[in-house]
């Protein structure tokens, strides 16, 4: 039996002419609108294959994908994040007689569907052939998107995107007009307004009227848990929540919120003699209120990010219940923050990364250090090793690191003693906000005493607002890094490759240093290559 793969790309081809409208003669009342809306393009599929293919629907493959068939996905791996992740790759079809030119000349494919499957032919031995396996039979490598045809004197090759393409994106955010009131005055012109989800602590409000002591909270709903004049909560005292702030002004020492689908605003009565902070919980503009850190972040990549729902992997719930870690973050606007910039803050220090799968969604997998009784999905022996070698980790986990520290409660605005602190701001809030992060610490002196140079990673802001949640990241990343680790490069045929995924648990045995006795690693790095018929797999045991 032989491997093969085939790839299907979709097609657009820009139609002539300008849109109409269709009128419902017999079917819908007179002058009414057609129910599809128009479309300015006409898409087809078109698809190949790297050794032929015809499928159970007698549609040919033709066998134009040559030796340009790369993929890379992978986990990132550093100390001060590890909330990333990377996938690349590009395919290359041969143009045999230019028999391509015409559909690259009229077709248009730039960030249009691609998707690449792989199966095995079937050997007849009565008719003494191979033959082709169902469609349906195939199995996923890769679902994503393709950049702009680039053809060369007899080949055109295709850049891949996977699902992460959406957060290179900016975040939909309103931007303030100038316009006066809740548009803002000039000194806001031009800015986008603040975002804030979940719990917060400590932030700085934008201030839109400098005449009326108008503030911005949020661009959608949001509750004030505490206001603050230069660190002290009792100067300025609530008025209530109301339908129009402009409508009247508070009394002296007293401010008025008034919230909803479009934003947050608080009003003082007063001009502050110190600077304005809050604590505060901010929900979506759509009025949903998730309050664990992936609920807000899958939250932010359909709402904020506008990403379509069918990106994200059916695997992603709306709650984990192991990983239901409160928090919140705050943007004031200054900047525009783009889908990659919000997972990287979301998912900084937890040790958790968004992966993109095989089938074109995105997953969060989280590393957590495996035992010899973890559940695995795959064995990986000796007998089905074509290859195995070490490789370097990245400097700041190896040597072992004998201290987490973890940071929860992130401080927005650090204040310190002096001139722009109330005078009866108390001790221990003063303390608060004088440190950007309170933090939970795991450390072994074991580790630190059987080391000459361990690692000390950097404390680590993260979105937390609990330390009993920072804890339990700063006890997993002890759990995990706290010990010697090797990263081992594995190739293994496709076969078992396919049935394995990034952050999946394998056993691994091999005639290596520390591998003899069966170990338990993650599955961190996945290469594939067309003229190769193995993957190979790098794994952190």
């Amino acid at each position: 039996m032989s491997v093969f793969r085939v790839v299907a790309f979709d097609l657009a081809s820009m139609s002539d002419g300008t849109a109409a409208l269709t009128l419902g003669h017999g079917t819908r009342a007179h002058g009414s609108l057609r129910r599809q809306a128009w479309s300015p393009d006409v898409t087809q599929t078109v698809s190949f294959s790297d050794r032929g293919y015809v499928s159970d629907s007698h549609e040919p493959f033709p066998p134009y994908v040559t030796d340009g068939f790369n993929l890379d996905r992978g986990l990132s791996l550093t100390a001060d994040a590890m909330g990333g992740s990377h996938s690349a790759g590009s395919i290359t079809l041969a143009n045999p007689g230019a028999v391509l030119d015409g559909l690259i000349l009229s077709r248009i494919n730039d960030h249009l569907p691609v998707r690449i499957s792989t199966g095995k032919k079937i050997f007849d031995p009565v008719r003494g052939i191979e033959t082709d396996p169902p469609l349906s039979d195939l199995r996923p490598v890769f679902h994503g998107l393709g950049r702009i045809w680039k053809p060369d004197l007899q080949s055109v090759s295709v850049d891949l995107l996977d699902a992460t393409y959406w957060l290179d994106s900016t975040v939909n955010v309103p931007i303030y007009g100038g316009s006066g009131k809740l548009d803002g005055d000039s000194n806001v012109t031009g800015k986008q307004q603040p975002m804030m989800r979940g719990t917060v602590c400590n932030v700085t409000p934008v201030l839109i009227d400098s005449t009326n002591y108008v503030y911005q909270i949020s661009d959608g709903p949001a509750s004030v848990t505490a206001l603050y004049e230069g660190g002290y909560a009792g100067g300025i005292v609530s008025q209530g929540t109301v339908e129009d702030i402009y409508a009247a002004s508070p009394a002296a020492g007293h401010y008025t919120v008034q919230t909803g689908t479009t934003g947050t605003w608080l009003r003082l009565g007063t001009k502050p003699v110190y600077g304005i902070t809050l604590d505060g919980v901010g929900q979506f503009r759509s009025g949903k209120a998730p309050s664990s850190v992936l609920d807000l972040l899958r939250q932010m990549l359909l709402e904020d990010l506008v990403m379509p729902e069918a990106y994200l992997d059916p695997a992603w719930p709306e709650a984990f219940p192991d990983m239901s870690w409160q928090g919140g973050w705050f943007w004031d606007g200054s900047g525009s923050q783009t889908g990659s910039a919000i997972v990287t803050t979301m998912l900084s220090g937890l040790g958790i990364s968004l992966v993109p799968t095989r089938t074109g969604t995105l997953k969060p997998v989280a590393l957590v250090a495996p035992t010899v009784t973890s559940e695995v999905v795959a064995e990986i022996t000796a007998e089905v090793i074509t290859s195995i070698k070490a490789t370097d980790l990245d400097a700041s986990l190896s040597p072992p690191t004998w201290r987490w520290r973890i940071g929860w409660q992130h401080n927005f605005t650090v204040q310190t003693t002096g001139s722009n602190l109330h005078p009866q701001a108390s001790t221990d809030r003063q303390a608060l906000i004088a440190q950007q992060d309170r933090t939970a610490v795991w450390y072994s002196s074991e580790v630190k005493s059987s080391w000459r140079v361990p690692n000390d990673p950097d404390a680590i802001s993260t979105v937390l607002s609990r330390q009993a949640d920072a804890l339990e990241v700063a006890n997993r990343h002890g759990a995990l890094w706290g010990k010697a680790r090797r990263l081992w490069v594995v190739s293994v045929p496709e076969d078992i490759a396919w049935g394995i995924d990034l952050g999946a648990w394998v056993g691994l045995t091999a005639p290596a240093v520390g591998l003899r006795d069966r170990v338990v690693g993650i599955v961190i790095y996945e290469e594939i290559r067309a003229t190769e018929q193995v993957v190979t797999l790098q794994i952190l045991v």
